[in-house]
């Protein structure tokens, strides 16, 4: 029964994620006001549900993480089931629920740590974080999933390979390397959503061009290259405490790059010379 009522949540947040009109009953059952509007803005343009988002550089949907995942769950499904975006959050979720009505145990385990372990306890918090009001629940629904698995897997495991494989931190230099740490999870631990950069706007009273989150991005370190800085400094300290009580090798890594990150910006910010890198 218990692993049906957990086959049965994933299969819920998995239709939540993917589908922008859930049914009603869905919606009830974990407690969502729900929105299309709401929607939209945390999975279209927020916060997307797709591993390779947080593990590429840029940050891109596709690359090094989709290459894996594709290879990986060629062992459990036959090819014309074959998914054409493996790194799909809604996709790695039902096929956990699969796995577990198999009583598949094992398998899914595997599926767990080397597809979801390396960046759904960020992106939980995330959404939790930065979710429009009434669908921040998924956020913390995210987080029972991953302390339910996290608590199942031996502590003596290495990291994932999405993490040991992972692109290096970037050395922040000149305008183009900020833009590149900063806007991509994976180069700097740092999760900076369109809504954070309109909040800092708002908050600050910045000027800030409407447009994609890396033009957008752009023209507030034109504007504003102090206070926007500033302002990622509080949104770093902010993260950082995501990982204040949780110890675990994936933990580290992640809290590994924010602090490094938060190092380099405090002392860009400190350099006599760094607004002539900012151009």
């Amino acid at each position: 029964m218990q692993q049906e009522s957990n086959a049965e949540l994933l299969d819920a947040l998995a239709e939540v994620i993917e589908n922008p009109d859930p049914h009603p009953a869905i919606q009830e059952v974990l407690g969502l006001e729900w929105t299309r509007d709401g929607f939209t803005e945390l999975f279209d343009f927020d916060l997307p549900p797709f591993a390779s988002y947080y593990l590429t550089i840029g940050p891109i949907l596709g690359g090094e993480p989709v290459g894996y995942l594709r290879g990986m769950l060629s062992v459990y499904l036959r090819p014309e089931l074959q998914p054409s975006q493996p790194d799909s959050l809604a996709l790695l979720l039902r096929l956990l629920a699969l796995l577990l009505r198999q009583r598949s145990e094992d398998r899914a385990h595997v599926i767990f740590y080397e597809a979801l372990s390396p960046w759904l306890y960020n992106y939980a918090r995330a959404v939790s974080s930065y979710a429009p009001h009434g669908l921040t629940r998924i956020g913390s629904l995210l987080d029972e999933v991953y302390q339910d698995w996290s608590a199942t897997m031996p502590s003596a495991l290495s990291l994932p390979y999405l993490l040991r494989s992972a692109p290096e931190q970037l050395i922040i230099k000149d305008r183009e390397s900020v833009l590149d740490s900063l806007l991509s999870p994976v180069a700097s631990g740092l999760i900076l959503p369109r809504s954070e950069l309109i909040r800092i706007t708002h908050r600050h009273g910045l000027g800030m061009r409407p447009g994609g989150r890396r033009f957008s991005f752009e023209s507030l370190l034109d504007t504003s290259p102090n206070e926007t800085l500033g302002a990622i400094l509080g949104t770093i300290a902010t993260q950082l405490a995501w990982y204040r009580d949780v110890d675990s090798p994936i933990a580290r890594w992640w809290h590994g790059r924010l602090a490094a990150t938060q190092s380099s910006v405090t002392e860009l910010l400190s350099s006599s010379e760094w607004a002539d890198l900012l151009r």
